[in-house]
């Protein structure tokens, strides 16, 4: 906790509010600058000797509870309400991820990427749109009308256990890192999507069932392509700051491997008029 922080922090977000901004009548012979913190206490509803302890920077500790309840009295951001509880050291709530869309921003991202394989992520691991690149890699998406799940591309495509040399690993890393994903970003549709799976498909099951977590790390993809022969990748997850839980990734040619010439001349330059993205995104 750094609490000397804290205090500056607390003292300058009250003193910026005007009595207006909550809802407060304004005197004429008022003297505090902004909010007193009596008045933050009873909008809070935490004890005003406790706010002053914090402002102080004589408190020890404080729960999130306190810290969202002053986050809310104090008007904060999302960017604020992240600083104070880094501030404080305590873990933030969980972000509500279910409400976020996308926009044309995502599309202008995934399309500013080609000729390297490029796609977004939700925070369910639907694939909310893709370049043209990505569709010459993953033929399958050729033929989607409409979003789909990345989890269930992989376990339901009989063409990609061919095309992924590696893919009963992939499963597994996958497995382990949707696992540690949905701790982070929990939702209803991301906890019904892995019990469905687990469900119905044995080798998904197993790896969930081993309760491994994993971050995604940078790796090597390796595939076996129909027309084009090997292609070796870099692959690449970045996150979207303003959509928590949405993830930007990436295949770029490993060097050395002679896949950027591979993908140049045999693979893009047959997908010339192949769609982008899902016609509802």
């Amino acid at each position: 906790m750094q609490a000397d922080e804290l205090a500056d922090f607390l003292r300058t977000r009250r003193e910026r509010l005007k009595p207006g901004d909550v809802g407060l009548p304004t005197s004429a012979g008022r003297r505090t600058a902004g909010l007193r913190r009596e008045e933050v206490a009873v909008l809070a509803n935490i004890g005003a000797s406790w706010l002053t302890r914090l402002e102080q920077g004589r408190a020890n500790r404080v729960s999130a509870e306190v810290l969202m309840a002053l986050a809310d009295a104090l008007r904060l951001s999302a960017a604020e309400r992240t600083h104070l509880f880094a501030l404080a050291g305590v873990a933030p709530p969980a972000p509500v991820v279910g409400a976020l869309t996308s926009d044309p921003s995502q599309r202008m991202l995934v399309d500013g990427l080609d000729p390297n394989p490029a796609y977004v992520l939700d925070h369910a691991w639907n694939l909310v749109c893709w370049n043209r690149a990505e569709t010459a890699l993953f033929s399958v998406l050729a033929g989607l009308d409409g979003p789909a799940n990345l989890l269930r591309l992989t376990l339901e495509t009989p063409s990609l256990r061919t095309l992924m040399t590696d893919w009963a690993e992939e499963v597994e890393r996958l497995a382990h890192q949707f696992r540690l994903h949905l701790t982070q970003y929990p939702s209803d549709e991301g906890t019904t999507l892995a019990d469905d799976l687990r469900q119905a498909h044995p080798e998904f099951g197993a790896a969930w069932g081993r309760h491994d977590v994993a971050v995604f790390a940078p790796q090597v993809r390796r595939f076996r392509h129909e027309r084009v022969g090997e292609l070796v990748f870099d692959h690449h997850r970045l996150a979207l700051p303003d959509h928590p839980g949405w993830t930007v990734v990436i295949y770029t040619p490993a060097a050395g491997t002679g896949t950027a010439d591979r993908k140049s001349t045999r693979l893009n330059s047959s997908h010339t008029d192949i769609p982008r993205m899902p016609s509802s995104a």
